[in-house]
C-alpha cells in the first residue's frame, strides 16, 4: 500500500449571494499548486489550495490539508472537507 499525494485548487464564486465552489483544478506538484493558486487568486473571488494524501489501492484519505487560502472562502468549507 503506497500513499499518493494529490494537489488541487478549489475556486469559489458568488451565485445568488452565496459563495459556491467552482470546478476544481488539479496541480502536478505542491510548488505548481501554490504558484497556480497565487495566479488564479487574482481573478477568483476565493480560492483554496488543497493537499490530499490517500491510499492508491483503496482511495482512503489519510491526510488532508489546506495549504493556502486566497480571498473569500465559505466558513464551513474547511469543516466540510475535514469531515470526508
Amino acid at each position: 500500500m503506497a500513499n499518493v499525494d494529490t494537489f488541487f485548487l478549489q475556486p469559489f464564486k458568488t451565485h445568488r449571494k452565496r459563495l459556491v465552489p467552482g470546478q476544481r483544478v488539479l496541480a502536478r506538484t505542491k510548488h505548481h499548486a501554490i504558484n497556480d493558486g497565487e495566479r488564479m487568486a487574482r481573478t477568483a473571488e476565493g480560492l483554496a489550495v488543497i493537499h490530499v494524501t490517500a491510499d492508491d489501492e483503496t482511495g482512503e484519505v489519510s491526510a488532508l490539508a489546506v495549504l493556502a487560502r486566497h480571498g473569500a472562502i465559505p466558513e464551513e468549507f474547511e469543516e466540510q472537507i475535514r469531515a470526508l
